[in-house]
Order: C-alpha cells, then sequence, then structure tokens
C-alpha cells in the first residue's frame, strides 16, 4: 500500500497552530511570530512535509494546465469522468480548464481555439454525441497539440481514444429485456449525427434478429440525451399499439425521463414496463425503483484519458492508441419479467 502523504493539516496538527499560520509560514505571504515560525518549521522538518508544486506554480502564477471539452456539464457521467482527470491531473501536477460545448460544434471550435491560444499542455475531448465535424481537431493536431478522446472515435490521427464498446452495451442491454420475455423493445437512441448511433442500433438490432424478431423501425427514436427529451420520446413510444412492454434509453439522463413519462401516464414499473438505462451515472441506484443500467467506468476512463495524455505529452510522436472498456449489465430494479396484457 502507498505510504499517505504528509498534508498541510497534519503540520498545523503537529505544530499546534491553524492551517492558515501553517500556510503564511511555507509561503512566506504575511508575517508570522518567529516563535511560531520555529514551531511550523520544526513540525515540517519532522514529518518530512514537501510542499505541493502546483501551489507553488499557483503563487507564481504559471500554472501548467489541460484543456478539457464536455458537450454537458449537468450530465452524472461527465461529472463523473472529470473528476478521474482532474485527479490524473493534480498528481501531474497541473490545473484542469473546463469547458461545456453544450453539443454544439461551434462552441466546441471556439473553446478548442481559446485552449490553444491559452497554451495548455494538451486537451481531453469528451464525447459530443457522435457529430462527426473534425477540421478544428485535425488542425490543433497540426500544430502539434497533444490530444486525447473519450467515447469518439477519429481514426485518420495519432491521438488517444478511450472508448466502450457501445455495441455490446446496447446488445446486453437489450438482450436482457429479451430474456424476460419482452418483445416488444423500444430504443431510445442519442441524437447524432452517424457513427454513435449506428453503434446503438447495431447492438439492438443484433439482439432483436438473434431472437428471431424483425425490427419495428417506429421503435426507434433518436433524442438528446437529456430528461426532458427522455420523456417525450417515451410518450411517443407508449402511446403506440401495440404499446413497448420494455424500453432500452441509451443514457441514464433518457432513462429518467422514460421513468417520469410512466409515472405521468399510470404506468407501473417494473410491472407494467421494463426500462434499461446506460453509463450506471452517480445516483442511479437510488431512483426509486433503483435503475437497471449499463455501466461505463466513467471515472476510470476519465483517469485513463488523462494518463494517456501526460504519456502523449512527454512523447507526442506515438502512434494512435485506443483503449477499448467492456461495458456490464447492471440488473436493479426497473426490470422484470414481461407478465403479458
Amino acid at each position: 500500500m502507498a505510504e499517505r502523504k504528509v498534508t498541510i493539516t497534519d503540520v498545523a496538527r503537529a505544530a499546534g497552530v491553524s492551517i492558515s499560520t501553517v500556510s503564511r509560514v511555507i509561503n512566506n505571504s504575511t508575517p508570522v511570530s518567529p516563535d511560531l515560525r520555529e514551531q511550523v518549521l520544526c513540525a515540517v522538518r519532522e514529518l518530512g512535509y514537501q510542499p505541493n508544486i502546483l501551489a507553488q506554480n499557483l503563487r507564481n502564477k504559471s500554472v501548467a494546465a489541460i484543456g478539457v471539452i464536455i458537450p454537458d456539464i449537468r450530465a452524472p457521467f461527465f461529472s463523473m469522468v472529470v473528476r478521474g482527470i482532474e485527479d490524473v491531473c493534480f498528481e501531474h501536477e497541473h490545473t484542469v480548464l473546463l469547458c461545456n460545448s453544450d453539443g454544439d460544434p461551434e462552441k466546441e471550435i471556439l473553446y478548442a481555439e481559446a485552449l490553444y491560444r491559452r497554451q495548455v499542455d494538451g486537451i481531453i475531448f469528451a464525447s459530443a454525441w457522435g457529430w462527426d465535424f473534425s477540421d478544428h481537431i485535425e488542425e490543433l493536431y497540426r500544430r502539434g497539440m497533444p490530444l486525447s478522446f473519450i467515447n469518439r472515435t477519429l481514426s485518420n490521427l495519432a491521438v488517444d481514444m478511450v472508448l466502450v464498446d457501445k455495441t455490446i452495451g446496447n446488445y446486453q442491454a437489450t438482450r436482457h429485456l429479451l430474456d424476460l420475455g419482452h418483445r416488444v423493445i423500444g430504443c431510445i437512441t442519442m441524437l447524432s449525427s452517424g457513427g454513435a448511433t449506428q453503434e446503438e442500433v447495431r447492438g439492438y438490432r443484433r439482439a432483436l434478429s438473434e431472437a428471431g424478431l424483425a425490427v419495428d423501425e417506429s421503435l426507434i427514436i433518436a433524442a438528446t440525451p437529456v430528461p426532458a427529451e427522455g420523456r417525450l420520446a417515451a410518450q411517443k413510444l407508449l402511446a403506440r399499439e401495440p404499446r413497448p412492454s420494455a424500453i432500452f434509453a441509451r443514457s441514464d439522463s433518457l432513462a429518467m425521463g422514460v421513468l417520469y413519462a410512466a409515472w405521468e401516464m399510470g404506468i407501473k414499473v417494473p410491472d407494467e414496463l421494463s426500462v434499461v438505462g446506460y453509463s450506471d451515472a452517480n445516483l442511479m441506484e437510488f431512483l426509486t425503483p433503483p435503475l437497471t443500467t449499463v455501466r461505463q467506468p466513467q471515472y476510470e476512463m476519465g483517469a485513463r484519458a488523462a494518463t494517456a495524455l501526460f504519456e502523449r505529452i512527454e512523447c507526442n510522436d506515438l502512434p494512435q492508441r485506443q483503449t477499448i472498456i467492456q461495458p456490464q449489465l447492471i440488473v436493479r430494479g426497473t426490470t422484470a419479467p414481461y407478465k403479458g396484457v
């Protein structure tokens, strides 16, 4: 087990002074009496305390930084991704400059240029719901900016990509519902310009095909991954005949919208409707009932993307590297065997 790092709080306790007094002594920021200074310095020596270099850089206004662009700061998935990135960056004595693009290509382009002009050491792009415009990324690459991507594929550039096998994840979700006896299964995919949606539908189609079922295209709806859009998509699906007995939503945010729509319409989950989400975002296990979902290890994805980026910062001549992470179905309370009409 790694030895615990001595903190400024440890020094304050050992010296019998406040944390702010320790900070003033270490930083030489404001005068401290000779006796207090000696108490603090004695504790520093005894504990072997090493001031954080990031903190020193902040004082010197020469802070190394990594840029991170995400499509939706509200989404629980991205909060955990950013946490993984931030922890790795802190270990490498870098700050994180976080930009929220709202899934808007123009906004992402502007943020990418701003981060480049800010002279960040590298940029991490989290998925932008599948839109394919990449001219700004190719320009950053030509300029020599180290780049790393999460759930976003760029086949023609020597960059790092951390990806979850979406086809397998969507297959697992649909297969689970089929194994429970459901045969009319709605699929709410994430609205995008191409690749991501095709992966989602591919896994869904494969599971239905293996079960000997034809795909009903009217059961597939694309939506922006926010609860309000999931609600609208679910209302459409639940108003059709025959009504789906199960819905797979390609994000937990969409799944929350499905649950809300079912509640509004008086449809009981899971007795009358089974629901599967995707991501296993924070707090999904505390819904009533807890959400069955396909887990993406969000923190791990962020940490791996950041680790790969720092390796590329050290050597930007590395080849393209892909880390493929397998998703995992987490069965909870929103799915149940089909009970018939």
